[in-house]
Protein backbone atom coordinates (compact mmCIF):
# COMPACT_ATOMS: atom_id res chain seq x y z
CA UNK A 1 0.00 0.00 0.00
CA UNK A 2 2.83 2.43 0.87
CA UNK A 3 4.52 1.69 -2.47
CA UNK A 4 1.24 2.31 -4.30
CA UNK A 5 0.76 5.65 -2.54
CA UNK A 6 4.35 6.64 -3.33
CA UNK A 7 3.90 5.83 -7.02
CA UNK A 8 0.68 7.86 -7.08
CA UNK A 9 2.53 10.82 -5.54
CA UNK A 10 5.33 10.48 -8.11
CA UNK A 11 2.81 10.42 -10.94
CA UNK A 12 0.96 13.48 -9.59
CA UNK A 13 4.21 15.44 -9.24
CA UNK A 14 5.34 14.53 -12.75
CA UNK A 15 1.91 15.46 -14.13
CA UNK A 16 2.02 18.82 -12.33
CA UNK A 17 5.52 19.61 -13.66
CA UNK A 18 4.46 18.60 -17.18
CA UNK A 19 1.35 20.80 -16.94
CA UNK A 20 3.46 23.83 -15.90
CA UNK A 21 5.75 23.30 -18.89
CA UNK A 22 2.75 22.83 -21.22
CA UNK A 23 1.21 26.12 -20.04
CA UNK A 24 4.52 27.89 -20.64
CA UNK A 25 4.68 26.47 -24.16
CA UNK A 26 1.12 27.65 -24.91
CA UNK A 27 2.02 31.15 -23.69
CA UNK A 28 5.14 31.16 -25.86
CA UNK A 29 3.18 30.12 -28.97
CA UNK A 30 0.63 32.85 -28.25
CA UNK A 31 3.47 35.34 -27.88
CA UNK A 32 5.02 34.25 -31.18
CA UNK A 33 2.59 36.59 -32.96
CA UNK A 34 4.75 39.43 -31.67
CA UNK A 35 7.61 40.96 -33.68
CA UNK A 36 10.42 38.89 -32.20
CA UNK A 37 11.67 35.72 -33.91
CA UNK A 38 10.59 32.19 -33.04
CA UNK A 39 13.09 29.42 -33.81
CA UNK A 40 13.08 25.64 -33.79
CA UNK A 41 16.52 24.53 -32.70
CA UNK A 42 18.36 21.31 -31.93
CA UNK A 43 20.87 20.64 -29.15
CA UNK A 44 22.98 17.51 -29.69
CA UNK A 45 25.68 16.77 -27.17
CA UNK A 46 27.36 15.14 -24.20
CA UNK A 47 27.42 15.79 -20.44
CA UNK A 48 29.73 13.90 -18.12
CA UNK A 49 31.03 13.81 -14.54
CA UNK A 50 34.05 11.50 -14.31
CA UNK A 51 35.98 10.72 -11.13
CA UNK A 52 39.71 10.34 -11.74
CA UNK A 53 39.45 7.13 -9.71
CA UNK A 54 36.31 5.34 -8.59
CA UNK A 55 35.30 6.33 -5.05
CA UNK A 56 37.76 9.24 -4.85
CA UNK A 57 36.54 12.85 -4.52
CA UNK A 58 38.34 14.55 -7.41
CA UNK A 59 37.24 14.30 -11.03
CA UNK A 60 36.60 16.02 -14.31
CA UNK A 61 33.34 17.39 -15.70
CA UNK A 62 32.69 18.15 -19.35
CA UNK A 63 29.95 19.28 -21.72
CA UNK A 64 29.90 19.67 -25.50
CA UNK A 65 26.92 20.68 -27.64
CA UNK A 66 26.40 21.09 -31.36
CA UNK A 67 23.54 23.61 -31.48
CA UNK A 68 21.59 23.95 -34.72
CA UNK A 69 18.78 26.06 -36.12
CA UNK A 70 15.78 24.61 -37.99
CA UNK A 71 16.29 21.52 -35.82
CA UNK A 72 19.53 20.49 -37.57
CA UNK A 73 19.73 22.23 -40.98
CA UNK A 74 21.51 25.51 -40.13
CA UNK A 75 24.30 26.73 -37.88
CA UNK A 76 23.49 28.19 -34.47
CA UNK A 77 26.37 27.71 -32.02
CA UNK A 78 29.13 25.44 -30.77
CA UNK A 79 29.55 25.04 -27.02
CA UNK A 80 32.10 23.34 -24.74
CA UNK A 81 32.64 23.31 -20.96
CA UNK A 82 35.38 21.62 -18.92
CA UNK A 83 36.19 21.85 -15.23
CA UNK A 84 37.35 20.17 -12.07
CA UNK A 85 34.78 18.29 -10.03
CA UNK A 86 34.90 17.61 -6.28
CA UNK A 87 32.50 15.03 -4.80
CA UNK A 88 31.46 15.74 -1.22
CA UNK A 89 30.70 12.77 1.10
CA UNK A 90 27.01 13.76 0.93
CA UNK A 91 27.00 13.25 -2.84
CA UNK A 92 26.83 16.99 -3.57
CA UNK A 93 29.38 18.44 -5.99
CA UNK A 94 31.55 21.55 -6.30
CA UNK A 95 32.77 22.49 -9.77
CA UNK A 96 34.87 25.21 -11.39
CA UNK A 97 36.37 25.63 -14.84
CA UNK A 98 36.12 27.29 -18.23
CA UNK A 99 33.57 27.34 -21.05
CA UNK A 100 33.47 28.59 -24.62
CA UNK A 101 30.65 29.23 -27.08
CA UNK A 102 30.99 30.28 -30.70
CA UNK A 103 27.83 31.92 -32.05
CA UNK A 104 26.50 32.29 -35.59
CA UNK A 105 23.76 34.71 -36.71
CA UNK A 106 20.61 32.65 -37.26
CA UNK A 107 17.68 35.08 -36.99
CA UNK A 108 16.91 38.80 -37.20
CA UNK A 109 17.66 39.28 -33.49
CA UNK A 110 21.20 37.87 -33.84
CA UNK A 111 24.35 39.92 -34.07
CA UNK A 112 25.19 40.29 -37.79
CA UNK A 113 28.51 38.47 -37.37
CA UNK A 114 30.02 35.41 -35.74
CA UNK A 115 31.22 36.06 -32.20
CA UNK A 116 32.90 34.20 -29.32
CA UNK A 117 31.77 33.92 -25.70
CA UNK A 118 34.56 33.10 -23.22
CA UNK A 119 33.54 32.06 -19.70
CA UNK A 120 34.78 31.13 -16.27
CA UNK A 121 32.31 29.32 -14.02
CA UNK A 122 31.86 28.13 -10.46
CA UNK A 123 28.93 26.01 -9.29
CA UNK A 124 27.48 24.02 -6.41
CA UNK A 125 25.21 21.05 -7.10
CA UNK A 126 22.89 19.65 -4.42
CA UNK A 127 21.64 16.09 -5.01
CA UNK A 128 18.84 14.57 -2.92
CA UNK A 129 18.17 10.92 -3.72
CA UNK A 130 14.70 9.45 -3.44
CA UNK A 131 13.59 5.81 -3.88
CA UNK A 132 11.93 6.61 -7.20
CA UNK A 133 14.02 9.50 -8.47
CA UNK A 134 16.19 12.43 -7.47
CA UNK A 135 16.03 16.16 -6.80
CA UNK A 136 18.92 18.32 -8.00
CA UNK A 137 19.51 22.02 -7.31
CA UNK A 138 22.37 23.78 -9.07
CA UNK A 139 23.70 27.28 -8.40
CA UNK A 140 26.20 28.58 -10.97
CA UNK A 141 28.09 31.84 -11.45
CA UNK A 142 29.63 32.64 -14.82
CA UNK A 143 32.02 35.45 -15.72
CA UNK A 144 31.63 36.06 -19.47
CA UNK A 145 33.55 38.01 -22.12
CA UNK A 146 31.50 38.55 -25.31
CA UNK A 147 33.20 39.56 -28.56
CA UNK A 148 31.81 42.82 -30.01
CA UNK A 149 32.57 44.98 -33.06
CA UNK A 150 30.94 47.94 -34.80
CA UNK A 151 31.72 46.86 -38.36
CA UNK A 152 30.48 43.32 -39.09
CA UNK A 153 32.91 43.05 -42.03
CA UNK A 154 36.06 43.55 -39.99
CA UNK A 155 37.99 40.44 -38.94
CA UNK A 156 38.86 41.59 -35.39
CA UNK A 157 36.74 42.59 -32.41
CA UNK A 158 36.69 46.12 -31.00
CA UNK A 159 36.24 44.94 -27.42
CA UNK A 160 34.95 42.15 -25.20
CA UNK A 161 31.83 43.00 -23.21
CA UNK A 162 31.95 41.67 -19.65
CA UNK A 163 28.93 40.13 -17.93
CA UNK A 164 28.34 38.20 -14.71
CA UNK A 165 25.56 35.62 -14.88
CA UNK A 166 23.86 33.79 -12.01
CA UNK A 167 22.05 30.63 -13.07
CA UNK A 168 19.69 28.63 -10.84
CA UNK A 169 18.33 25.21 -11.77
CA UNK A 170 15.79 22.91 -10.08
CA UNK A 171 15.56 19.40 -11.57
CA UNK A 172 13.50 16.31 -10.74
CA UNK A 173 13.93 12.84 -12.18
CA UNK A 174 11.35 10.05 -12.04
CA UNK A 175 12.18 6.35 -12.34
CA UNK A 176 10.03 4.52 -14.86
CA UNK A 177 11.37 1.08 -14.08
CA UNK A 178 14.97 -0.13 -14.09
CA UNK A 179 15.81 1.08 -17.59
CA UNK A 180 13.78 4.23 -18.26
CA UNK A 181 13.22 7.55 -16.49
CA UNK A 182 11.70 10.98 -17.00
CA UNK A 183 13.25 14.37 -16.24
CA UNK A 184 11.79 17.84 -15.78
CA UNK A 185 13.73 20.98 -14.87
CA UNK A 186 13.63 24.76 -14.93
CA UNK A 187 16.69 27.00 -15.22
CA UNK A 188 16.62 30.77 -14.68
CA UNK A 189 19.43 33.01 -16.01
CA UNK A 190 20.07 36.35 -14.32
CA UNK A 191 22.62 38.94 -15.47
CA UNK A 192 24.19 41.51 -13.14
CA UNK A 193 25.08 44.54 -15.22
CA UNK A 194 23.71 48.00 -14.36
CA UNK A 195 23.38 48.98 -18.03
CA UNK A 196 21.31 45.99 -19.12
CA UNK A 197 18.49 43.68 -18.09
CA UNK A 198 18.49 41.40 -15.05
CA UNK A 199 16.39 38.52 -16.39
CA UNK A 200 18.22 37.10 -19.40
CA UNK A 201 16.47 33.83 -20.26
CA UNK A 202 14.60 30.81 -18.93
CA UNK A 203 15.04 27.16 -19.90
CA UNK A 204 12.20 24.76 -19.10
CA UNK A 205 12.76 21.12 -20.06
CA UNK A 206 10.80 17.88 -20.19
CA UNK A 207 12.50 14.71 -21.35
CA UNK A 208 12.78 10.95 -21.18
CA UNK A 209 15.92 8.89 -20.78
CA UNK A 210 17.19 5.35 -21.06
CA UNK A 211 19.94 3.72 -19.01
CA UNK A 212 22.38 2.10 -21.43
CA UNK A 213 24.15 -0.20 -18.95
CA UNK A 214 23.42 -2.08 -15.72
CA UNK A 215 25.39 0.35 -13.52
CA UNK A 216 23.49 3.31 -15.02
CA UNK A 217 26.78 5.01 -15.87
CA UNK A 218 25.71 5.72 -19.45
CA UNK A 219 22.37 7.27 -20.36
CA UNK A 220 20.65 8.72 -23.42
CA UNK A 221 18.08 11.51 -23.07
CA UNK A 222 15.59 12.94 -25.55
CA UNK A 223 13.47 15.95 -24.66
CA UNK A 224 11.97 19.35 -25.41
CA UNK A 225 13.32 22.67 -24.07
CA UNK A 226 11.35 25.92 -24.05
CA UNK A 227 13.87 28.80 -24.14
CA UNK A 228 12.68 32.42 -24.17
CA UNK A 229 15.27 35.22 -24.28
CA UNK A 230 13.86 38.41 -22.85
CA UNK A 231 13.78 42.04 -23.99
CA UNK A 232 16.72 44.44 -23.53
CA UNK A 233 19.24 41.66 -24.14
CA UNK A 234 22.40 43.01 -25.79
CA UNK A 235 22.89 39.61 -27.44
CA UNK A 236 19.65 39.97 -29.41
CA UNK A 237 19.89 43.69 -30.26
CA UNK A 238 17.38 44.55 -27.53
CA UNK A 239 14.75 42.16 -28.90
CA UNK A 240 13.16 39.13 -27.37
CA UNK A 241 13.55 35.69 -28.91
CA UNK A 242 11.78 32.36 -28.45
CA UNK A 243 13.51 29.04 -29.09
CA UNK A 244 11.73 25.68 -29.13
CA UNK A 245 14.53 23.15 -28.83
CA UNK A 246 14.90 19.43 -29.36
CA UNK A 247 17.62 18.08 -27.05
CA UNK A 248 19.45 14.79 -27.56
CA UNK A 249 22.07 14.20 -24.87
CA UNK A 250 24.42 11.37 -23.99
CA UNK A 251 25.32 11.55 -20.27
CA UNK A 252 27.77 9.59 -18.16
CA UNK A 253 29.21 9.20 -14.65
CA UNK A 254 31.80 6.53 -15.48
CA UNK A 255 35.14 6.97 -13.65
CA UNK A 256 38.45 7.12 -15.51
CA UNK A 257 39.82 4.33 -13.29
CA UNK A 258 38.12 1.58 -11.33
CA UNK A 259 38.86 0.71 -7.70
CA UNK A 260 39.80 2.84 -4.73
CA UNK A 261 36.33 3.10 -3.18
CA UNK A 262 36.16 3.89 0.51
CA UNK A 263 33.40 3.89 3.09
CA UNK A 264 33.52 7.66 3.19
CA UNK A 265 32.72 7.88 -0.51
CA UNK A 266 30.13 5.11 -0.85
CA UNK A 267 27.41 7.77 -0.76
CA UNK A 268 28.58 8.91 -4.18
CA UNK A 269 27.87 5.53 -5.70
CA UNK A 270 24.28 5.76 -4.54
CA UNK A 271 23.80 9.11 -6.17
CA UNK A 272 24.33 8.33 -9.85
CA UNK A 273 22.47 10.70 -12.13
CA UNK A 274 19.09 9.21 -13.03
Amino acid sequence: MRLLLFNIQQYRMFRMCSLILFIQVLISFKSSAQSYPVNYTGWYGYEGYHAFREGKPWGLMGEAFWIRDEVILKQNALFARVGLNYYLPSGNRINAGIAYQYNYPYDEASKPYNWPDYRLFQQYLIRIARPKGMWQFRFRIEERWLGRKTDPAQSTFDYYKYETSFIMMAKKSFNLGEKYYAVVYDEIWLVFNPADRILDQNRAYLGFGMNLDEKKEWRLELGYMNQPNFDDSPDTDNRARMNHALRVTLTSDIPFRRGGASKKNKAMEKLKTL
